[in-house]
């Protein structure tokens, strides 16, 4: 084999002797570091600004609005003096001093709250300043107030005078401290302001820096890292394409580094020496089995380790299996070539029974196409006499239906005569009842004498009509009686008759139907003997088959023979296990 491509990966801070995980973990500890240190210090920069700020809030913002107030009640302190000189009403005078008095002790309140936010030189200055200037404003004050509370008016006088000339000047003296402690404090707060945004400009600038360090940092371990593992993976990714195409034989990249793609590659490598021992290997068994050479062995069975054992397995299998069918082959041709001889004198006497059997089934086919057609003129026929079965039958039934209608028929004559009879009755009644009214019409006619000569005549017509309707009535009644009777026999022979018609109806429904089974039957049979007579057919064609393919037979058997030699010549040439 040549000699191996040499590929040399990338190195930072010595990361190419590392392992890939090692190189990872420490890469992002450096970088999680550096990150670290820059939110620590924006941190700082925050809590700086933070501190700072409350503490322009505390000492120069808030105070301010104490300051205001002080000033306020300053003023106020004034109002109540100037109320106190300007009015004579001795109630409104107390009331304005009482008012003083707790403006004043604001005033002093206030200066306590405002005391502890001075921190600096400036503010203690000014705040002494106005301790000072109220006190000497409130001294004269208290002048200003003894003076104007006394009855007189003088002193009213000289209190305004004094107010004037005295109290207005301190007031503008401890206004002027009040206002210059607040430019002091404007002043502190805009250097405070001035200082944090130099502060936060300056944070601002240091973790931009760290930032672009840890970013160029985190960059050039980046790209060292990615070229330490790209690059051997890429040759590594190049050398096994050409390992996929087939190519062996040539070596595959080194790497000066100590990691895991160095392990793949000597892996690979290993693997491509063995791989090709067993590719020449193969190479070299399969080339003698193709000449015709099945008595060698493996030059490297050592190398056929875990799956590759199969592969040899199956070569040697296959050199078995070859071997032996090679060897079977021999002793078939062997046999093909004794056979073939049998299978020629059988072939042939096949053919000669297949002749015989050929005219005994062309007799066969045409007793059948009698007995077929014999068979189809009696179903023609049954089928006729199913066909006059049904008529008789329809013919049969439409008689039932008459007698049914005459049956009905007498049954309302029946009826009939049976209301003539209570008619009868009552003609009977009637003619008693006339014969009873002439025989009483008679009586009267003979009470009446002469007189009624005339109507016993009437009466004796109407008696002889009655008996006349009587016995006309009677004659009737015997003649309904017998032709009741009659009718009476006349009924029962005809249900008889309908019962026979009914039993004769269903004989010859069941004899029609006899006949319809009786035809399809035969239909049937007719069928199964055309099938028949069609498989006699097919019988004779596979006789006259079998007798021309036993005649093939017998020919195909001597080239049979011929190839078995050739068989025979071909399989000497092989060299054969033991």
């Amino acid at each position: 084999m040549g000699k191996a491509k040499k590929t040399q990966g990338g190195g930072f801070m010595n990361f190419n002797n590392m392992r890939i995980q090692e190189r990872l973990k420490k890469s992002y500890t450096l970088v999680l570091g550096i990150a670290t240190i820059a939110a620590i210090i924006g941190v700082i920069a925050v809590a700086v600004v933070a501190t700072n700020y409350k503490k322009a809030m505390e000492n120069y913002a808030l105070p301010q609005g104490d300051i205001g107030m002080l000033m306020q009640s300053v003023a106020d302190c004034r109002s109540a003096t100037r109320g106190i000189i300007g009015y004579d009403d001795k109630g409104q005078i107390d009331t304005l001093v009482k008012s003083h008095d707790d403006y004043k002790q604001d005033v002093y309140d206030l200066i306590e709250v405002i005391r502890p936010t001075m921190v600096t030189p400036e503010g203690h200055a000014a705040l002494a300043n106005i301790e000072s200037t109220i006190e000497e404003y409130f001294a004269i004050e208290a002048q200003v107030i003894d003076l104007g509370t006394k009855d007189d008016g003088a002193y009213y006088l000289e209190a305004q005078s004094l107010a004037i000339e005295q109290m207005a000047p301190a007031y503008t003296a401890a206004y002027d401290a009040l206002y210059n402690l607040m430019v002091v404090n404007i002043q502190k707060a805009e250097e405070m302001v001035i200082s944090l945004n130099i502060l936060q400009l300056a944070m601002i600038i240091l973790i931009i820096v760290v930032i672009i360090c840890a970013t160029t940092l985190s960059t050039r371990i980046s790209n060292s890292i990615s070229k330490g593992i790209s690059e051997p993976l890429n040759a590594l990714a190049g050398r096994l394409k050409e390992f996929a195409g087939g190519d062996i034989s040539t070596e595959f990249p080194e790497i000066s580094s100590k990691d895991e793609i160095a392990d793949m590659l000597v892996e690979a490598s290993g693997m491509a020496e063995k791989l090709g021992l067993i590719v020449n290997d193969i190479a070299y068994l399969c080339d003698e089995m193709s000449k015709g050479n099945f008595r060698l062995r493996t030059t490297c069975e050592e190398a056929y380790v875990g799956e590759f054992n199969q592969i040899l397995m199956a070569i040697r299998n296959m050199n078995r299996n070859m071997s032996t069918a090679l060897r079977e082959v021999g002793e078939a041709a062997e046999q093909v070539s004794a056979g073939s001889d049998n299978l020629a004198q059988a072939s042939q006497d096949l053919a000669e029974g297949a002749t015989d059997q050929a005219a005994s089934v062309q007799q066969m086919l045409a007793t059948m196409e009698t007995i077929s057609a014999g068979i189809s003129e009696s179903a023609d026929k049954m089928n006729g006499a199913y066909a006059e079965a049904q008529n008789c039958a329809e013919k049969a039934q439409l008689s039932r239906e008459e007698m049914t209608n005459m049956v009905a028929s007498m049954n309302r004559i029946s009826d009939t005569s049976k209301k003539i009879e209570d008619i009868i009755s009552q003609i009977e009644s009637i003619a008693s009842q006339t014969n009873l009214l002439s025989l009483n019409a008679s009586i009267e006619a003979a009470r009446a004498g002469e007189a009624g000569r005339g109507f016993a005549v009437v009466a004796d017509e109407i008696r002889d009509l009655a008996d006349q309707s009587a016995k006309s009535a009677v004659d009737t009644r015997a003649l309904v009686a017998n032709t009741l009777y009659e009718i009476e026999e006349g009924s029962r022979v005809a249900v008889r008759t309908s019962e026979v018609l009914d039993e004769v109806v269903d004989s010859i429904k069941s004899i029609a139907e006899q006949s319809r089974l009786l035809s399809e039957q035969a239909v049937t049979q007719a069928e199964a003997m055309e099938q028949a007579d069609a498989g006699i057919t097919r019988i004779s064609e596979v006789v006259q088959s079998n007798s021309a393919a036993s005649e093939e037979s017998s020919a195909t058997s001597e080239e049979l023979s011929a190839q078995a030699m050739n068989m025979n010549d071909l399989v000497a040439r092989f060299q054969l296990r033991d």
